[in-house]
């Protein structure tokens, strides 16, 4: 799925919940990760002036504990890990 500025976080949930995924960022650097939830109130450093962004969160783990998040901005596309 590629990730627009129009892409609903309904939508990447739906796909991807509890999915281990391989996010390719703007960059090109690909990240193998498990989707935990979906952000619309994300902040790269969770300060008070900062604009909310929509994100995903995931965690390295497997678990569907929490962990990190990555901007929808920072992410060129997601798909479906068919290691897992």
């Amino acid at each position: 799925m590629k990730i627009t500025p129009k892409t609903d976080l309904e939508d990447v949930l739906k796909n991807f919940l509890c999915s281990w995924v391989i996010v390719t960022m703007k960059g090109g650097r690909k990240l193998r990760l498990y989707i935990v939830d979906v952000d619309d109130e994300f902040q790269r450093n969770d300060e008070d002036d900062e604009p909310e962004l929509n994100a995903i969160i995931y965690n390295t783990t497997g678990s569907n504990s929490y962990g990190n998040g990555i901007a929808f901005d920072d992410i060129d596309s997601i798909e479906l890990d068919d290691n897992r």
